[in-house]
């Protein structure tokens, strides 16, 4: 375990240097666009996670331009502590940017004198959080399988394609099921919430470790 978080010490000092204050300052000035327009965190927390999943991708870049795999083949650590690392690394991006944005959005409103709506902020993170680690979850294979230049294009797709699949089975979902039916579903949501979130985070961890397995699988067959 001390390996691994000594790996995702060395990829958050890979992405340090582009975590700039002009870039910060960009993220934080379009965030608060967002908030002053929508009223809402929501959009805000979406946007910075979006952010943060793009910088996930940064150790993959840099260390191919700098031979990293062959350095950590030398340094004989393990191909799945290196993947297990970078998993680590993307999620704790994502809750830290999640975090951060909560507490923005919050100090902005206030400051603004508009209502701060905790219980849906805190609603909405987990979703988000969701969606882009099921974004990650498709990404991080496509990047230890091929390299960061070969895999970019790829890797990308899930952010149009993902919003779109989400709409076609919202549709379908409307299609397959009457009105009474979502609703009285809804309900066993609400009024089943400790259910409602063991289903859900079993879900989320069985589509990680899928992801996790196949991307040990595809980087142990690749040669440096």
């Amino acid at each position: 375990m001390n390996k691994v978080l000594s790996f995702i010490r060395l990829d958050f000092m890979t992405v340090k240097p582009y975590l700039t204050v002009k870039n910060l300052c960009i993220f934080v000035g379009v965030a608060l666009i967002m908030l002053i327009v929508n009223n809402s965190a929501d959009g805000a927390v979406g946007l910075i996670m979006a952010f943060a999943a793009l910088y996930a991708s940064y150790p993959f870049a840099i260390g191919e331009k700098s031979n990293m795999d062959i350095l950590y083949t030398t340094l004989s650590i393990k191909r799945n502590t290196v993947v297990f690392g970078r998993y680590l690394f993307a999620l704790t991006l994502d809750i830290l940017a999640g975090l951060f944005t909560f507490a923005f959005s919050f100090v902005v409103l206030m400051v603004m004198q508009k209502g701060f709506n905790i219980i849906e902020t805190l609603s909405a993170i987990p979703m988000l959080f969701f969606v882009f680690s099921l974004i990650q979850a498709v990404q991080l294979p496509i990047y230890f399988k091929l390299s960061y230049t070969k895999a970019k294009f790829l890797a990308y797709l899930p952010f149009f394609v993902l919003p779109l699949a989400i709409m076609a089975g919202s549709n379908l979902f409307n299609d397959l099921f009457s009105l009474g039916t979502i609703v009285v579903l809804f309900e066993w949501f609400a009024a089943n919430p400790l259910k409602t979130v063991i289903t859900g985070v079993t879900i989320w961890l069985s589509i990680m470790f899928v992801s996790y397995k196949v991307s040990v699988s595809l980087y142990q067959k690749r040669e440096f």
